[in-house]
């Protein structure tokens, strides 16, 4: 996110982007890393995410976390749908979602 845009988006929208990611990412990441999981490729999934990222692919990687969902048999939350709405709120999700994504597995790698 560039400067400018970062400057268009207030401090109550990015704590309630960074809440929603929060709040949805880590049953999320527990569905999808299950004990028989391998940690490498929930460490490949991370990787992908931020190369889509990296690239300027933010909508592609917004999809992926929709399609993660849907392996996980889980209902995709209206809450993060809505951040689809602003492509400055769906690039700051993108990104919270990537930092919580990276956090939740590094904390699972540590309990296996």
């Amino acid at each position: 996110m560039n400067k400018m845009q970062s400057r268009k988006i207030s401090n109550v929208v990015r704590n309630n982007v960074n809440t929603i990611s929060g709040a949805y990412t880590l049953p999320l990441i527990d569905k999808l890393f299950s004990a028989r999981q391998n940690a490498s490729d929930m460490d490949d999934i991370y990787f992908a995410l931020v190369a889509l990222v990296d690239t300027g692919w933010i909508q592609e990687a917004f999809q992926m976390i929709r399609g993660l969902y849907g392996i996980a048999e889980l209902e995709y939350p209206g809450k993060v749908a809505e951040m689809g709405q602003s492509e400055e709120i769906m690039e700051l999700f993108v990104e919270e979602f990537i930092f919580d994504f990276y956090d939740i597995i590094d904390e699972k790698k540590l309990e296996n």
